[in-house]
């Protein structure tokens, strides 16, 4: 009863003023006839009366009109009770009001100041159109929350100046997003709107964490999966499932009903990095770039929470990494935090505040810098720190600290967690970069000052040019033998800014030149090179199989097929065809031959006359 009473004075407002305007003619008739006391008497008895029979008039008013009041509030109330226990996901983070697209199924909560103060709600409709006492239909097509929020209040005030009206969102709706690329499992995906595109990509490596709705069950039945007990533990475990790349955490692409956004979870981390992780919306379609070359990097590294490794983009600034690295450790040393740019650009102090932000100049970064944030010394301590790159086949790729000259290559291996069981010590290497300039033209100058007092024949040059100019800055040392033995010579030591790269293991020969079929042959341990060839057809006529070669997978150098040798992961096989020799050279050949042979049998014959006599 209270509450259809309550209801009842919400929407009988003309009804009120109707009673108060005939009480005050009715006291203003009696104050005229009566005296005094009697007046004030009357007055009170009137006024009594009005309130007790008020409620009771209004509820048989609108019980003979045959109104019901419950449909005229903007939702339901038995509506409101449903929706809001209803089940719901998690969601990640606050949601932001400029960045929070309003659409069908968003549950809007609002109050006006004024005689009637109770909260209402209205649902978005799915022509995108809110139903709001007060203000009628308001479309909300392309609005975020804060621009409904400026809008409402613009629209009270045009028609109330005193009156305030305060709007928030009680529940988000859902959405279906789509995801491709590079993920674990790519498909359609019901979350709430209020989720973000990185918590997304979270949880969408184990989808079995999703709400378990229609969709989900058609994701999973479509997947192979008839419950969520299928699954086995190793696919359960997070660690089976492949993490997003340096690369594609920058270079997400999340295409819109209506346009493209770009989504960069290296900067989201910052103060204002709100728009580079924004909230899903009904239809999107979140593309997972894959790695299509190897990148330059930046990174941050020493008394750090984490060590981050990034990848490079053009207008990147040191607050970038100190946002990536999670803040100082407690011996951090914060007057000593060094931005070393690349290419020789030298070194920068940074001046950071006891929040681990930037103060005064935020330089921009260089393809390849790094931040060193260095460790509080004590006396008598070591204070020079260096910082080496571990990318590949190991548990846990990053930078390592290192003491430039006495840290080698096995303890920087092992501090990143050891390599995977399906890396290639064979094919790895350690990469020194070079301080040299890279154009081509400073290139040929290099090779052509090294060649001048060289004791090479001229029949050389091409050939010293091409290793001049293709030579790699590698270092040289076998990884197998310096993980396997830390005494072994191979175990190097490292300097800074050095790059160790731990390459997989292929599982593929690629077999090219002059045979019928050409192209990928599984890997079998143990097989020659004409085995291989075999598998790829066999030789193509024209191929000269006495010049058929291995190119060894790390070095790219030749081997010759001799006795012994065999085919190892990352191998190529090359078979070529005969040299294509024009017909007068060939001739010339020929004629030569015969010339030395013809010289040849006259030489002899005259030695045997000569003895003979």
């Amino acid at each position: 009863m209270g509450k259809r009473l309550s209801e009842s004075l919400q929407y009988s407002d003309d009804t009120i003023r109707n009673f108060v305007s005939f009480f005050s003619h009715l006291v203003q008739f009696l104050g005229s006839r009566m005296p005094i006391l009697y007046r004030r008497l009357a007055v009170l008895l009137i006024i009594g009366v009005s309130v007790i029979s008020t409620p009771y008039t209004l509820f048989s008013q609108s019980s003979s009109s045959g109104l019901e009041l419950d449909k005229l509030s903007p939702l339901p109330s038995s509506s409101i009770g449903s929706v809001l226990t209803a089940e719901q996901m998690p969601t990640d983070d606050v949601v932001i009001p400029s960045i929070y697209f309003l659409g069908p199924g968003d549950i809007i909560s609002y109050r006006t100041t004024g005689i009637d103060f109770t909260e209402k709600m209205a649902v978005v409709t799915p022509e995108n159109v809110l139903l709001m006492e007060r203000f009628g239909m308001v479309d909300v097509t392309g609005l975020t929350l804060h621009d409904l929020r400026e809008n409402l209040k613009k629209m009270m005030f045009e028609r109330a100046p005193n009156t305030e009206v305060y709007l928030t969102l009680r529940r988000a709706r859902l959405v279906y997003v789509s995801l491709k690329g590079n993920v674990a499992f790519p498909g359609t995906y019901a979350v709430p709107a209020s989720m973000r595109i990185s918590t997304l990509l979270s949880v969408t490596r184990q989808p079995w964490l999703l709400r378990k709705d229609g969709a989900m069950s058609d994701q999973m039945k479509q997947g192979g999966f008839t419950n969520s007990t299928a699954f086995s533990s190793e696919t359960l475990s997070r660690s089976s499932s492949p993490s997003i790349s340096g690369y594609a955490l920058r270079n997400i692409t999340v295409r819109h009903r209506r346009g493209v956004s770009i989504v960069d979870l290296a900067r989201a981390q910052l103060v204002d990095g709100d728009k580079h992780d924004p909230h899903v919306r009904e239809g999107d379609v979140v593309s997972v770039p894959y790695d299509t070359e190897r990148l330059p990097m930046i990174s941050i590294s020493g008394s750090v929470v984490t060590n981050a490794t990034l990848v490079y983009k053009r207008g990147d600034r040191a607050s970038l990494l100190l946002a990536a690295a999670g803040g100082p450790t407690a011996d951090a040393d914060l007057d000593r935090v060094t931005l070393v740019q690349a290419g020789g650009a030298g070194k920068i102090l940074l001046q950071v505040d006891e929040n681990f932000e930037i103060v005064g100049d935020d330089p921009e970064l260089e393809p390849g810098s790094t931040i060193i944030v260095e460790r509080i010394v004590s006396a008598g301590g070591h204070a020079k720190q260096g910082v080496v790159e571990v990318y590949g086949e190991v548990e846990q790729p990053g930078t390592v600290v290192i003491t430039p000259g006495v840290t080698r290559v096995l303890e920087v291996v092992a501090a990143s967690g050891g390599v995977k069981p399906g890396a290639s010590l064979a094919l790895s290497y350690i990469v020194r970069p070079s301080q040299t300039s890279n154009s081509d033209r400073d290139a040929v100058d290099e090779a052509n000052k090294r060649f001048m007092y060289s004791d090479l024949q001229l029949e050389d040059t091409l050939r010293y040019k091409l290793d001049q100019s293709y030579r790699l800055p590698y270092v040289s040392c076998d990884l197998v033998s310096a993980l396997r033995d830390s005494n072994a010579s191979e175990n190097v030591v490292l300097q800074s800014g050095d790059i160790v790269v731990i390459e997989s293991t292929p599982d593929r020969i690629y077999v090219y030149g002059q045979v019928n079929q050409p192209g990928f042959v599984q890997f079998v341990r143990g097989q020659s090179l004409e085995w291989y060839v075999e598998q790829a057809g066999g030789f193509a006529a024209g191929a000269k199989s006495g010049r058929s070669r291995i190119i060894k997978g790390k070095t790219k150098v030749w081997v010759e097929d001799a006795s012994g040798t065999v085919v190892e992961p990352g191998d190529e096989v090359y078979v070529p065809r005969a040299p294509d020799i024009p017909a007068s050279v060939e001739i010339q050949y020929y004629a030569t031959i015969a010339s030395i042979v013809s010289a040849i049998s006259l030489l002899a014959a005259t030695v045997l006359t000569i003895i003979r006599q």
